[in-house]
């Protein structure tokens, strides 16, 4: 068989071979990704090659669609209360501040923000929110806040407390007035159970501790306060106490003779409970400074 019959037999073949491809893909979109992929599997089916999938797999849809359902309920709540609150007289925050909020890990975040292990340096779903909801709530009661929103544990976790301290010191010294301050923190657990809350007024809430430093000088002053806070919450607050947990460590507790390290929920609770969780809590607050 001469070339030139050669060349137009295979010229043949590859007429019907284009035409054949032609008509099975017609109907399919083809894409930059997968087009490569479709002319392989037309020449050389036996190889099964797929073509990537430029969507989402079933698995990734469910876990985005409930987590922006999560968000979007949260948001709801968070409107409704709102409206709820304006209707309401309020107390402004007057004179000196008495409270001082801060934050030695700042990052620590709630769901539906998982990424970097729940920590995350935007304020939304964080510490930092939680923290801004307590300081509404006291100073709806009357008593001035300073919250402080100083990332102490980013770009480095170490040395946390140190750089925290010196934070502390300084508003301490500018605001003499402080009576009362709050290392705010959430709490951590491994695996996918959901975080404890409970019914306070009729309103699921994250559970919360406190993290008492027992080789601080002011332990004894700071236990007795925790126990007031416990006491108020017992009667007043359908029993929604705190365990005490105590550490041999300072936690900077020895700048106040009210300190608290208050771990409110943890990293498997909704930011919605969260939410909820501190406002109650620093309505019990007030109800103790007011006392």
């Amino acid at each position: 068989m001469n070339r030139k019959r050669l060349l137009t037999i295979f010229g043949i073949i590859y007429v019907v071979s284009l035409g054949f491809f032609m008509k099975n893909y017609t109907d399919q979109a083809v894409s930059d990704t997968n087009l490569t992929a479709l002319c392989l599997e037309a020449s050389l089916p036996c190889m099964d090659v797929i073509a990537v999938e430029q969507t989402a797999s079933p698995k990734e849809d469910t876990q985005e669609a409930a987590q922006n359902k999560e968000i979007k309920t949260a948001q709801n709540e968070e409107k409704t209360e709102k409206k709820t609150t304006t209707k309401k007289k309020k107390k402004k925050a007057t004179g000196k501040p008495r409270v001082l909020i801060y934050h030695t890990h700042a990052t620590e975040s709630y769901r539906p923000s998982t990424a970097g292990n729940y920590h995350t340096t935007k304020e939304a779903n964080t510490v930092r929110e939680a923290g801004t909801i307590m300081t509404e709530t006291l100073e709806a009661e009357g008593i001035a806040v300073i919250h402080d929103k100083t990332i102490h544990d980013n770009p480095s976790y170490n040395a946390s407390y140190e750089r925290s301290y010196e934070t502390v010191t300084a508003i301490l010294q500018k605001y003499p007035s402080i009576e009362c301050i709050i290392d705010l923190h959430r709490d951590a657990i491994a695996g996918t159970a959901e975080g404890p809350t409970e019914i306070v007024h009729g309103k699921t809430c994250a559970y919360y501790s406190y993290v008492l430093g027992s080789t601080a000088p002011t332990y004894a002053s700071n236990k007795a306060f925790l126990n007031k806070l416990n006491a108020v919450a017992a009667s007043d607050y359908d029993g929604f106490t705190a365990n005490i947990l105590e550490r041999p460590y300072y936690y900077n507790q020895e700048l106040c003779d009210q300190s608290i390290l208050l771990e409110l929920g943890n990293n498997r609770n909704h930011i919605s409970d969260v939410r909820r969780s501190a406002k109650v809590f620093g309505q019990m607050l007030a109800d103790v400074l007011n006392q």
